[in-house]
């Protein structure tokens, strides 16, 4: 486990012989606050995360939240960090909220991060113009400005601590599947007398333990990490939950199965999602009062728009990819005829154990397949048909199309550095940006620029699969993404 300090770390005597007059020698101001930004109207409104098809959303499982944390320095720089509990949105709609922000607070535009914690049991995030759009941006900018209009004298500290059992790198399920990147930050946030305002972690993880089958609107595994932790501290303190770089970490499952809707029995349930939650929640509680506080703080924030190369090239042609479909659709259906029968819960389970057993009786087991084996069929038909889209995508574009530019941010405090990325990036990638970057402590906002899709490392290219055959992006995109962060964090010293 590791704990990092900010830049001035007072010991326990003399905080406690100048608590009296801390508030006159803070340097920086500091407040939280949340808002609910749950459709107003739940029931029949689309969800986002999986291809539900006509299902919609039958309710809600736990309120969606936007969470702020403001942090305004002695020079008047101030930055707020604001976190959703939504799969993502639009550069358009990430700039609504910081004009919005700006407009209230002051805090200027480029200063007001914006980061989805990429739950996929949350509402669609469509346009401008849609009514929960409208709803959504005006319940986030509020968030941010009540934490603004909240802050007071304050302290901040973070450490952080490695946590295994949690998320799992689904592209490597096979051989381990333990992630690149198993730290989880944790941000600490008091006034100035050492009174505990907020809490806030950030770790690499879908929250994705809930399927396409669920229908409640829920932040899913987090939910129960920030209950787990609220139920520990005292009442009030405002508790959140940052992504991080997340793109191939999962809870423990392959995305290729999620995406057929393949049932894996206790994994996609509220009461794994507990589980998973709960693991990060005891981490968080233990690491929490190891970290000491810091008024003794400056605030700089970074923030510019980055060149990330387009894919123009594809595994296969899209005759290729046609063939594949054809050949896979073909086998699948042939399949599906020798399933010996296909759960879609635990009754059904137990359905599937006795007729197991009744073909043993029978004496003609061997003439049928399992689930499972059904399920890989299942996938490679997925895959042609991503295949056949992605390959028609990509013959169509000019022969040199504009790269991305995509908006990222860096935010200094004192000796702590927050990095932003946008779309959803591999865990490696963030890794290495921690690795390189000359603060020690150095952790990432994933989710935070405006794009989806993939970003992968080079090296997951010659791997493909579901996230890399369906990126957007060239493999170069990798390298342009670590120097666009370690520029981010050379301009906030």
């Amino acid at each position: 486990m590791k704990n990092y300090f900010f830049r001035k770390v007072w010991n326990i005597s003399a905080m406690l012989i100048i608590a009296g007059t801390f508030q006159l020698t803070a340097k920086i101001k500091v407040g939280v606050a949340e808002t609910i930004i749950t459709p107003a109207n739940p029931v029949g409104v689309r969800m986002a995360g999986y291809d539900r098809g006509v299902n919609t959303s039958t309710g809600v499982h736990d309120d969606l939240y936007a969470r702020s944390l403001v942090v305004e320095g002695e020079d008047g720089t101030s930055s707020a960090m604001i976190t959703v509990a939504v799969v993502n949105m639009s550069e358009a709609v990430m700039d609504q909220i910081r004009t919005g922000v700006n407009k209230e607070t002051g805090i200027p535009f480029k200063n007001v991060i914006v980061s989805s914690t990429h739950t996929h049991s949350g509402p669609v995030m469509g346009n401008l113009e849609d009514a929960y759009i409208k709803f959504f941006i005006g319940r986030t900018v509020q968030s941010a400005v009540n934490a603004w209009k909240s802050r007071v004298p304050g302290k901040i500290g973070a450490g952080s601590t490695e946590v295994f059992g949690m998320a799992m790198n689904d592209r490597r399920m096979e051989h381990g599947g333990v992630p690149p990147d198993p730290e989880a930050a944790v941000i600490k946030v008091e006034n100035a007398q050492g009174k505990l305002l907020g809490v806030f972690f950030n770790y690499g993880c879908h929250p994705s333990a809930l399927d396409l089958h669920n229908l409640q609107f829920t932040e899913d595994w987090p939910y129960f990490s920030i209950k787990g932790i609220k139920e520990k501290l005292p009442k009030g303190v405002v508790v959140g939950y940052f992504q991080s770089a997340q793109g191939d970490a999962k809870v423990g499952y392959q995305a290729e199965l999620s995406a057929v809707g393949a049932f894996m029995q206790g994994i996609r349930s509220f009461e794994f999602a507990e589980k998973k939650g709960l693991i990060l929640s005891e981490a968080v509680l233990k690491v929490l009062p190891e970290i000491r506080t810091s008024a003794d703080l400056d605030v700089r924030v970074s923030y510019d728009k980055f060149q990330i190369p387009v894919r123009t090239t594809f595994p296969y042609t899209h005759e290729e990819a046609l063939r594949w479909q054809e050949q896979a659709k073909k086998t699948l259906d042939e399949k599906e005829k020798l399933v010996i029968y296909y759960p879609k819960d635990l009754e059904g389970v137990e359905r599937l154990k006795e007729a197991a057993r009744e073909l043993v009786a029978k004496g003609s087991i061997g003439k049928t397949i399992g689930p499972r084996t059904l399920d890989k069929y299942k996938v490679d038909y997925w895959l042609a048909t991503q295949a056949v889209n992605q390959s028609k995508r990509i013959e169509a574009l000019p022969a040199n199309p504009a790269p991305f530019l995509m908006p990222m941010q860096a935010i200094r405090i004192g000796n702590t550095v927050f990095v932003t990325f946008p779309a959803e990036v591999f865990t490696e990638i963030g890794l290495t940006v921690k690795q390189k970057s000359p603060y020690e402590n150095t952790f990432i906002l994933g989710v935070a620029g405006g794009f989806n899709g993939y970003i992968a490392t080079a090296a997951e290219y010659i791997e493909g699969g579901y996230a890399v055959n369906g990126s957007p992006y060239a493999p170069q995109a990798e390298q342009a993404l670590i120097d666009a962060s370690m520029e981010l964090i050379k301009r906030v010293k």
